[in-house]
């Protein structure tokens, strides 16, 4: 009878340890800066389409990050999109992968998206699935550029 409470006890202190690492994990998003310029003229990605923005990330993921356009539509003063986003080191090896789906507002020329990381390196496998956010603002110079926030939670 105490062997069982003592194996029960441990079961009970070790699910309680891995749920606590979980919530620590979970709760502390990987907070990021983007630097982008609208490149829309340049070739094609051949599975994605026309790589429309590119950059660079830096925070807790240093590296390049390129935007490449899916889909979407003008509805009054607002353009809708969607898009694969990735994140490479500087000998473009893969990152972070993701979808993204948001919205540029024509009158303020500020930008939100949402939408999830798809694929990682190793050592970031366990942010696949979990939700991401950018919101910035467009300054239309020639090219365009952007500086925004990314934000994987």
């Amino acid at each position: 009878m105490k062997g069982r409470r003592l194996i029960l006890l441990a079961l009970a202190l070790a699910l309680t340890s891995i749920l606590a690492t979980s919530a620590t994990t979970n709760a502390r998003p990987l907070v990021c800066t983007m630097d982008l310029i609208k490149i829309s003229l340049g070739p094609p990605h051949p599975e994605w389409g026309p790589n429309t923005w590119s950059g660079t990330i830096s925070g807790i993921i240093e590296g390049n990050i390129y935007f490449y356009k899916t889909g979407g539509k003008l509805v009054g003063q607002a353009n809708h999109f969607e898009e694969v986003w990735l994140i490479t080191d500087d000998e473009y090896n893969m990152i972070l992968m993701g979808t993204d789906e948001g919205v540029v507002s024509l009158k303020s020329f500020s930008y939100r998206m949402s939408g999830v990381v798809t694929d990682a390196a190793p050592q970031y496998e366990s942010l696949i699935g979990r939700k991401v956010y950018m919101r910035g603002d467009i300054d239309f110079l020639t090219p365009p550029v952007s500086t925004a926030i990314f934000r994987v939670n």
